[in-house]
């Protein structure tokens, strides 16, 4: 099975910083830009971001169908990432720019920069995501390959979640406005995040490029508004068949349960750490550095311990450390700096398994639905983790912007009621550990071990010879 070369490896991961700066810092601070600096309500402000969320399981669903079935001189994902890469800067550095109107213009405004800024992400997330499944079938060379997209994801993380407080801070204090420093955050983020997507699409071949080969298809005389129809319930019809696989259900479940925890824990840490500590930004700053310092640390040691138990195995126990530090913190309480930062470590571990160990568990179903389904739809099995980020955000932001309402915050207040300072304190940890929980059981119910992945595998290469396959022996997969 296929080994991938170093340049492979760092040109796919380097994708992961664009990625993860984008995902950070719309999951991080979208919500807490449109409550504290544009002056957006609460409510609208969480029904604004979960309709974006929406929106994005739709981009996603569709993202991976297209791709699927893309024919192009440059392959079937690489276009995808070239074409989402400018627009991505452009709408990343409009969201974030302050405008002085009514609540119904602003509402307008944002929810329709978010919609376009989710088309983007999907455009770009599906294909890149699958991109990977494409480049090697070897069940540890891609825990590997998930590796230095962590690694790169690690540096994005620093850039969407540490380098906003740390630029709005320095610019505030060069004399320029609060919403000033946000305006040039959301640009340079944009723009960095945007050209490491065109770096990255633009130095790897796609494995389905054939310049030599290619003939572009005749346009044909049907009518278009038939063909759109019958794409869409070919569409539907595929996804329909991938969700009935137990599989599926699981993994999908898995990274649903854990998503909607982590936005929650995401979008409330802002208000945790300024309204329920009374942090000020550079320590805030300090404390999502060393976030970001943990992913980095957990990455090695993941990788090593996949050498010795499967992926299945070292998620549960991952998962477990993190959701059960999160609930004990929640029931005795932060009462210092010091407990913050152990919180942040301990948290650390749960994300580094999730964003190193689920999307290569997903891949492995593709091999698991062509053995089932005799179908290779690697851009549609993996628009599914698109769909579960997608789906949970719409879950967790509106939780968010419920829960902020109903327990009284306040954007314009300095100090907030206890109501709200609990709705925050639970946010950020009994909330997600609920949703960490759920995230195991589910997995400890997925069927997909190492040693059931190489069955798959060479039942596989067994039905390409032309051998019987006995599917009796995975009904436990369908």
């Amino acid at each position: 099975m296929e080994k991938l070369s170093l340049k492979t490896k760092i040109l796919y991961g380097l994708a992961g910083v664009g990625d993860s700066a984008l995902f950070n810092i719309m999951g991080t601070f979208a919500l807490f830009f449109l409550t504290t600096v544009a002056g957006v309500n609460p409510a609208v402000a969480g029904t604004i971001t979960a309709i974006g969320s929406v929106w994005d399981t739709v981009c996603g669903a569709v993202a991976g169908y297209v791709s699927d079935n893309a024919e192009t001189r440059f392959g079937k994902r690489k276009p995808f990432l070239l074409a989402a890469s400018v627009p991505l800067m452009v709408f990343t550095s409009m969201f974030f720019f302050d405008l002085d109107v009514g609540q119904d213009a602003m509402a307008l405004y944002y929810g329709v920069i978010l919609m376009l800024f989710w088309t983007s992400f999907s455009t770009f997330f599906v294909p890149y995501l699958a991109w990977g499944a494409e480049l090697t079938s070897n069940y540890d060379e891609r825990t590997v390959l998930r590796g230095y997209v962590s690694f790169f994801n690690a540096i994005g993380t620093a850039i969407g979640l540490v380098f906003p407080n740390i630029l709005v801070q320095i610019i505030i204090d060069a004399g320029y406005s609060l919403e000033t420093g946000w305006q040039v955050t959301g640009m340079l983020c944009g723009v960095i995040s945007g050209g490491t997507i065109l770096i990255s699409a633009a130095g790897i071949k796609d494995k389905f490029r054939s310049i030599e080969s290619y003939i572009p298809e005749k346009k044909t005389s049907g009518k278009p508004f038939r063909t759109f129809v019958s794409s869409l319930v070919s569409m539907v019809g595929n996804y329909i068949q991938l969700l009935k696989l137990r599989t599926v259900r699981y993994i999908l479940g898995a990274s649903v349960c854990y998503l909607i925890g982590y936005t929650i824990f995401c979008s409330d840490r802002m208000y945790f750490f300024t309204y329920n500590m009374g942090l000020s930004r550079s320590v805030i700053t300090l404390i999502m550095m060393l976030m970001t310092f943990m992913n980095v640390i957990f990455i090695p040691i993941i990788s090593f311990v996949n050498r010795w138990i499967d992926k299945r195995t070292t998620y549960i126990a991952g998962m477990l450390i993190s959701a059960s530090g999160l609930l004990a913190f929640g029931i005795f309480g932060i009462t210092s700096l010091a407990w913050v930062c152990v919180l942040s470590v301990i948290y650390s571990i749960g994300g580094s398994v999730y964003w190193q160990l689920i999307p290569a568990m997903i891949y492995d179903v593709c091999e698991v639905d062509q053995l089932i389904n005799n179908r290779e739809r690697s851009g549609m099995v993996i628009s599914l983790q698109s769909l579960s980020e997608a789906l949970s955000g719409a879950v967790a932001m509106q939780l968010m912007g419920m829960i902020l309402s109903f327990s009284g915050f306040n954007g314009e207040l300095s100090l907030q009621s206890e109501s709200a300072l609990l709705g925050t304190g639970l946010s950020f940890t009994v909330i997600p550990s609920a949703f960490m929980f759920l995230s195991v059981v589910c997995i400890f119910i997925y069927p997909v071990t190492k040693k059931v992945y190489q069955e798959v595998l060479e039942a596989l290469e067994n039905r390409k010879a032309g051998e019987e396959v006995d599917m009796s022996r995975f009904r436990k997969l369908k």
